[in-house]
């Protein structure tokens, strides 16, 4: 027998959807009294429901005001081996990738990440550049170099996906994300115009990943929108960042 979905939880997820899909373009949400004719429900039910989106981040309830929608953020861990497509799906929103550069190498075309990799002069090396987007909206751009001793096999529809799934179901492979490094920068006038900004900055961040026997075999690089993401060092919730109204 199916349990029929609260009432609270169906207002909870329309209004997700509603934000993420950027349709309170002016940022502030309906007012409980429309929300109450708009669902028939009481307003104790509509409460509920926007108690979840502030407990959850997507929203902050100002006395006097109403309720608003914070900047969508995605929380990422350090050092967590959850791939682009996995953080974008915590949200609610689909993930996509457009592959800009492809090219296999040879290991002695790149010494430095040969010698990451452990690699002979004649092994190969996969690298590629990716724009991710969220719901069609650019969102960061990764650069990674892959070992082809580790991964033999790389399908070029593979990089339209999820990378991360593609190791894990088909090679195997559990990747063990180490030694990352963060900072803050301004974007390349390149990255301005893949990601259809202009003054934005940017959080790049670099990471090596390891298989279960500790080999190192990929190298990435993502330049990430600096209101999109945040990092965090632990499970726990963490309020996202909110603006000054």
């Amino acid at each position: 027998m199916r349990t029929k979905t609260p009432v609270y939880q169906i207002i909870r997820v329309d209004l997700i959807r509603e934000i993420i899909d950027g349709n309170y373009s002016n940022k502030q949400l309906p007012t409980e009294v429309e929300l109450c004719k708009q669902y028939n429900v009481s307003r104790m039910t509509v409460n509920k429901a926007l108690s979840m989106l502030v407990h959850e981040g997507y929203i902050r309830r100002i006395p006097g005001k109403g309720s608003f929608v914070n900047t969508i953020e995605i929380q990422k861990r350090i050092a967590e081996p959850r791939g682009f497509s996995q953080d974008i799906n915590t949200i609610g929103a689909k993930p996509g990738s457009k592959v800009l550069e492809f090219k296999i190498l040879q290991a002695r075309e790149n010494e430095e990440i040969s010698r990451l990799f452990h690699l002979q002069d004649d092994s190969m090396i996969y690298y590629f550049v990716r724009l991710r987007s969220a719901n069609s909206t650019p969102v960061a751009i990764t650069r990674t170099f892959l070992s082809g001793e580790v991964v033999k096999e790389l399908p070029p529809q593979t990089l339209e996906g999820s990378l991360y799934d593609y190791l894990r179901d088909e090679l195997g492979i559990i990747p063990k994300c180490d030694d990352y490094q963060l900072r803050a920068r301004l974007a390349t006038k390149q990255e301005k115009s893949w990601l259809g900004t202009l003054d934005e900055p940017i959080l790049e961040v670099k990471h090596i990943s390891y298989t279960q026997s500790d080999l190192p075999f990929e190298y990435n690089e993502s330049a990430y929108l600096g209101s999109k993401f945040f990092f965090v060092s632990s499970p726990a919730y963490h309020p996202r960042f909110q603006e000054e109204e």
